[in-house]
């Protein structure tokens, strides 16, 4: 069995978290003014009740912003 050195170990999780923590990224919802998918704007979650993010639309010709619940 190999043991991966500490380094190994850092680097891939490392990469693991750069990739889930990359913003904006797309959520998965339509957005309501052009139909484009919304992006998540930045990894805060707001103290709101319920939790909310940031969202808006990356389409060419619309300026939508607005939050979601998380």
């Amino acid at each position: 069995m190999h043991l991966k050195t500490l380094e190994e170990h850092n680097t891939e999780k490392e990469r693991l978290y750069r990739a889930m923590y990359e913003y904006p990224q797309p959520n998965g919802i339509a957005c309501p003014e052009c139909g484009e998918e919304l992006m998540d704007s930045d990894a805060m979650i707001l103290t709101s009740m319920p939790p909310k993010r940031n969202i808006h639309c990356p389409g060419r010709n619309c300026v939508f912003v607005g939050y979601r619940v998380d």
